[in-house]
């Protein structure tokens, strides 16, 4: 499944701040199961982190903050930027943004809410993490 089907299929008829931290503490346990190297965690909801944890070995938040301003600036997964880099010329490592995967947009009743965000893996792997913790939070 590319990257737009992804934005198409992992949405939410309804999120909370709850849903927020089930995210991230699915991701925290997918990591701890699968040996995973620790990771950064931020879920962006109606303009505000509600959700936000650093795992043990982690520190700053420049790349959160980076992947989240993809996010916000284009409505579109981070990884989706990554590929097409072409039509977003002014997004780029210099202006503060990450053209690499680990951003997804939080889609609720087919507007975008906020952002997804994972950092400290390969950007595939943050993405796919993402996915990943989505699916989890669905099936609850």
């Amino acid at each position: 499944m590319n990257v737009l089907e992804q934005e198409q299929t992992y949405r939410f008829d309804t999120f909370n701040n709850e849903m927020a931290y089930q995210f991230g503490e699915a991701v925290v346990t997918m990591v701890k199961e699968q040996g995973l190297k620790p990771v950064r965690i931020r879920v962006v909801y109606n303009g505000d982190i509600v959700y936000q944890y650093l795992m043990e070995g982690k520190a700053g938040v420049e790349w959160l903050d980076r992947k989240q301003r993809t996010v916000e600036a284009t409505n579109h997964a981070s990884m989706y930027v990554a590929q097409h880099t072409e039509d977003y010329p002014a997004l780029t490592f210099e202006d503060g943004y990450a053209p690499c995967g680990g951003g997804f947009p939080l889609i609720v009743n087919n507007e975008v809410k906020g952002s997804l965000i994972i950092s400290g893996l390969a950007d595939y792997e943050d993405h796919d993490l993402i996915i990943a913790a989505i699916k989890k939070v669905k099936e609850m």
